[in-house]
């Protein structure tokens, strides 16, 4: 590198030279990049390498900064080809480098490899291959004289607990589980066949020893189960006995039923501490099934429906135990309606109406109880969600009472109607969203009820038949509307405004369906129902025109819907009054209906005008000299 000549010409010598070298280290990493390329193909197993980026060039040193008054140095590089310019020689393309190996995915595991299905699968068709056998060998032997009966039963208790030893001791080594099930469940299943040989086919013992042996077979099997941690065998241990009694005690249905309600308490602390549904339901719905059928065709009903109480008090109590204590099992709510249905069937079959009234009232306290104690969060699954699937059985079950009490004669409608009301106002004042659900599934109802009430209503040939309980059953259901128009705009805001608007207008409908039945009994008392009839229909027109008038006042008061609906009202008023009333009255009832009716559409006019023009004049500004605003000078500039 020359140092004579002026500073460009030094600098352009040091790019050159910086050039050369940069030439050079391309050369250098391509030869190594091939080099290492080969030996990685050479080698017998190839090895997992990273490969090495080609080396940055450095970057060119700063140029030294030159004097005061030299020519400053030339800002751009030359063209290509001309010195000073970097020009790496062209290379051939290096190899790839090697790619790491990719982990392989795991092979999908067959369904018979899945969590011992297999094992399960063989151990239960050997519990029953090896059943079918016993009961085939005990054939043969009868077949050929070998046992007698007390040999055959020594047989089969010995074969029992032979199985069950089996069990324990398979249970004691490695991978034993499934094997242990599978004997423990055969041995327990020959100990009710034979506990049925002694009780049912020999009859050697009573019915009461026999089910006090079945019962401490299965709680020796439940507690076996809560040893090994196995739903399975508790399931198998509760199921048999369950399904052994009502064959063995179908001629002493009060007994198995009672052995079937001590079973399901016996069992219940099992759950503690364990979530074990199949138990539950093995438990408690063999149970249910037998009292539903013995509180149906069982002669002495009193003791059979005492059964049926306790075992919904019994389950009710556990459900309200397991949501309020959390070390306690949590019962499925799924199995509330299973467990009140004996209580509902023996309501239904007692001759004494008040009698079965008041099992239902029971009943519907106990599932209003359990709902109020499990208060779940939303996140809780659907069959655990006690207060809901509660409280909708206690409806089913209040509906219940209200039809036997009144047991199909006059008075029902309106003991129907009060129970409607009496969840339509629970609803509103706890604002609770199930709650007025089934107030809303009784208004549904209540509009079946309230059909029967409109040829009362309607028919001037049956004013003389009004009772009393028809104007208290068209006045319940004025308030019931009402009542529930309210709660769902509280409660319910999502059905709002349509819903309560219906409810609403209903509950007017209903207010002269009131007057017209009032009117009917008036006149009874008269000595003229058809007059009071009459008199009735007059007053509804009436009454209809005079909260038109309300509705319209409310209007000018801000109100969005109520002038809608007071026109509304007013048309409808206007109509019966030239379609209905014109027709069906006559004498002085009809011209006072219309006198009166057409007074109200004029104050009506007359007020809705001054009530509106006072409304405009509020809004009008208040008169006063008027300042006009001074011109505005010119804006300033803007930048």
């Amino acid at each position: 590198m020359s140092t004579s000549g002026t500073p460009a010409d030094r600098v352009r010598a040091i790019e050159d030279d910086f050039a050369d070298a940069m030439t050079r280290m391309y050369r250098v990493g391509n030869d190594l990049a091939r080099l290492r390329a080969s030996l990685v193909a050479e080698a017998e197993t190839p090895a997992e390498w990273t490969p090495v980026a080609a080396p940055t060039p450095a970057p060119a040193a700063a140029p030294t900064p030159a004097p005061v008054g030299a020519p400053a140095p030339a800002p751009a590089p030359s063209p290509a080809g001309a010195p000073g310019v970097v020009t790496p020689p062209p290379t051939a393309p290096s190899a790839p480098p090697a790619e790491p190996p990719t982990a392989a995915l795991p092979p999908t595991e067959p369904w018979w490899q899945r969590d011992g299905v297999v094992a399960k699968l063989l151990a239960v068709v050997g519990t029953g291959i090896t059943l079918i056998g016993v009961a085939f060998l005990l054939a043969l032997a009868i077949q050929m004289g070998f046992f007698g009966p007390l040999a055959r039963v020594i047989s089969g208790a010995i074969l029992a607990a032979a199985l069950v030893s089996a069990a324990v001791l398979v249970r004691r080594r490695p991978s034993g589980t499934i094997g242990a099930l599978g004997l423990a469940a055969t041995g327990f299943a020959t100990a009710y066949l034979d506990v049925l040989a002694v009780t049912y086919i020999y009859a050697w013992v009573p019915l009461a020893v026999g089910m006090a042996l079945a019962g401490a077979i299965a709680l020796g099997g439940v507690l076996l189960a809560r040893a090994w941690e196995s739903e399975l065998l508790a399931v198998v241990a509760v199921l048999g006995v369950a399904l052994m009694a009502p064959f063995v005690g179908i001629s002493h249905g009060l007994l198995t039923g009672a052995f079937l309600v001590v079973l399901a308490a016996a069992t219940w602390p099992a759950q503690v501490g364990r979530s074990w549904y199949a138990l539950e339901v093995s438990r408690v719905v063999p149970a249910a099934l037998f009292l539903m059928v013995l509180a149906g065709f069982h002669e002495r009903t009193g003791i059979a429906a005492t059964l049926a109480v306790v075992l919904a008090v019994l389950l009710t109590a556990t459900a309200a135990l397991g949501a309020t204590v959390r070390r306690l099992p949590e019962q499925l709510g799924i199995l509330l309606p299973v467990a009140i249905a004996p209580a509902a069937v023996a309501a239904l079959a007692v001759d004494d109406r008040w009698g079965g009234a008041g099992l239902f009232v029971v009943i519907t306290c106990l599932l209003v109880i359990v709902a109020v104690l499990a208060d779940h969060g939303p996140p809780t699954p659907w069959y655990l969600r006690q207060p809901e699937i509660a409280l909708v059985t206690a409806g089913v079950t209040s509906l219940g009472a209200a039809l036997r009490a009144g047991d199909g004669q006059g008075w029902t409608p309106v003991i129907a109607v009060a129970v409607a009301l009496g969840w339509a106002v629970a609803a509103l004042v706890l604002r609770h969203q199930t709650t007025l659900v089934v107030a809303l599934a009784f208004a549904a109802l209540s509009l079946l009820g309230g059909i029967t009430l409109l040829p009362y209503v309607l028919g001037r040939g049956l004013a003389g038949d009004v009772d009393a309980q028809h104007l208290i059953a068209a006045g319940g259901l004025l308030v019931l509307y009402a009542v529930l128009a309210r709660a769902i705009t509280t409660t319910l805001p999502m059905l709002a405004p349509a819903l309560p608007r219906v409810l609403v207008a209903l509950s007017l409908a209903w207010a002269g369906g009131v007057v017209v039945l009032a009117g009917a009994l008036l006149g009874q008392l008269l000595d003229d129902a058809r007059g009071g009839f009459m008199g009735g229909q007059a007053g509804a027109t009436v009454i209809w025109m005079g909260v038109a008038a309300v509705l319209l006042l409310r209007g000018l008061r801000g109100s969005s819907i109520a002038i809608p609906a007071g026109l509304t009202l007013v048309a409808v008023s206007v109509a019966k009054l030239l379609l209905f009333d014109l027709s069906f009255l006559s004498g002085i009832a009809r011209v006072l209906c219309f006198i009166v009716a057409g007074l109200l559409l004029l104050g009506m006019g007359a007020g809705y005008a001054q009530a509106l023009e006072r409304t405009r004049r509020e809004k009008r500004p208040p008169a006063g000299p008027v300042e006009n605003p001074t011109a505005a000078g010119p804006l300033p500039p803007t930048v």
